[in-house]
């Protein structure tokens, strides 16, 4: 019998990080895990066995075996539909290290492959295996574009690839092969949007105030994130055209250090984090010989995920925009400041409103949020650095008996801003990764540095060291 075609669209929110990415900067969010050798199983296929494991469980994940289908005219948002073409080996590379099989030869490679885009014509995702350490140990890149996934869905989709004990467990096979559904022609995706123009215009003529005077819209919230995004930011150097070359550094911190600032300060982690890189950029600033700023303006990414939504494909994601403290104070002021600042920013509930934002453009033609998608890449719109801080399990992960030992984010730079830091938490560790365009920034291992005495300073402020 033959398939009916299948097609799945785009939200908005999805489709804007399409919309809004430039050749010199890949919406791509990349992650390094880093394996020990062999397996504590007997007979285990260790990290080594990657591509066994993926085999045995994508089906759970339908996603990874769709590509995106874009409509001619941007007339509605791209779908998504099966990848007739799929080839797992076109997903999972293999690198091999020359001797010596060191950390800078790894951190090199790294970077190229941060740098290369995804192949639009596949599924947006590809996973690297690193072998040749000196130390034994295995790692793997895996990128997967933002489109696809966000930073809290993605923690849910790996876990279907990592077990919470060596032995882990092989889930039932599917009830038959997977074959890829037909897609539907444009003329078919175009039609009923065609015919049911002018409904459409009459509803919404209708809907939109409705919207507006629901009680759920933030009113204040609004406000403050718009005014937020208007206001034109003062650069730093950082703050230039960038390239499509990248590098990146990371650092390891002890979360104990972040839960007792948030003990005795009565502030969250989150805000602890912040503190930290305040005090980076602050002293960073101040060791280049740069005109020390009073605040720095900063977008961090926000999660609006329910339990409701946990383990659904998309993203559900929005972000608050605010000033972070990086003039002369100590850091004891500078944590109280990000405190009240964040603070204000929850009882305003700026980060629902800019998801509520989001969800209005639900309904907004496809074209002009491509214009969105440009205008939100202006500096006049943006911010001077993002800073992603994801939760991560705090108990250990394997994959085929093997442990996972370092995990290390790696987020996507946007245009005019050549330097991004990505958090993530995993087993008692904060790892913090640094994505820059080494033509924008030569030194960023001088900034990773201020961000390890900061943190050093930081644990010393809470008791820790």
């Amino acid at each position: 019998m033959e398939q009916a075609p299948f097609y799945e669209p785009l939200s908005a929110r999805d489709a804007w990080f399409l919309y809004a990415e430039r050749s010199a900067t890949p919406l791509d969010l990349g992650t390094v895990y880093v394996f020990e050798g062999g397996s504590r199983v007997r007979g285990g296929r260790g990290a080594l066995g990657l591509e066994e494991t993926v085999a045995e469980r994508i089906h759970l994940v339908p996603r990874y075996r769709q590509r995106i289908h874009r409509i001619p005219g941007t007339l509605a948002h791209p779908v998504w539909v099966d990848d007739p073409h799929f080839d797992l080996g076109h997903h999972i590379r293999r690198e091999v290290l020359p001797p010596p099989g060191e950390g800078i030869q790894v951190r090199q490679l790294v970077a190229r492959i941060l740098s290369r885009p995804l192949d639009k014509r596949r599924p947006l995702w590809e996973m690297t295996l690193i072998t040749g350490l000196r130390t034994g140990q295995v790692v793997i890149v895996n990128r997967a574009h933002h489109a696809m996934v966000d930073g809290v869905s993605s923690v849910d989709i790996l876990t279907l690839l990592l077990d919470a004990d060596p032995e882990g467990y092989r889930p039932d096979p599917p009830a038959a092969p997977w074959t890829p559904r037909p897609a539907p022609s444009n003329w078919k995706l175009i039609k009923p949007m065609l015919w049911s123009v002018g409904a459409r215009r009459d509803e919404e003529r209708t809907r939109m105030p409705a919207v507006w005077r629901t009680r759920l819209v933030p009113w204040t919230g609004m406000l403050k994130l718009g005014g937020t995004m208007v206001r034109r930011r003062n650069d730093m150097f950082f703050n230039r055209k960038i390239g499509p070359q990248r590098t990146g550094r990371g650092l390891k911190v002890p979360l104990a250090a972040f839960k007792a600032l948030k003990d005795r300060y009565g502030c969250t982690v989150n805000d602890a984090v912040l503190a930290v890189v305040s005090e980076g950029l602050h002293r960073w600033f101040k060791s280049r010989g740069e005109q020390v700023p009073a605040k720095v303006r900063v977008f961090c990414p926000v999660s609006v995920r329910t339990e409701s939504g946990r383990g659904k494909p998309g993203n559900q994601i929005s972000g608050m925009v605010f000033e972070l403290p990086t003039g002369d104070l100590p850091i004891e002021e500078r944590l109280k400041r990000i405190k009240v600042t964040t603070g204000d920013l929850k009882r305003t509930r700026q980060a629902v409103a800019a998801d509520k934002l989001a969800g209005l453009a639900e309904w907004a033609p496809p074209t002009l949020l491509v214009l969105a998608g440009r205008v939100m890449s202006t500096p006049q719109a943006g911010a001077n650095i993002n800073v992603t801080n994801i939760p991560g399990p705090q108990f250990p992960l394997y994959s085929g008996g093997a442990q996972l030992l370092e995990v290390w984010p790696f987020a996507p730079l946007y245009p005019s801003m050549g330097l991004g830091v990505a958090v993530v938490s995993y087993n008692g560790d904060a790892y913090f990764g640094l994505t820059a365009d080494p033509a924008v920034v030569p030194d960023v291992e001088a900034f990773t540095q201020n961000l390890r005495d900061a943190s050093a300073d930081c644990a010393a402020l809470a008791g820790t060291t």
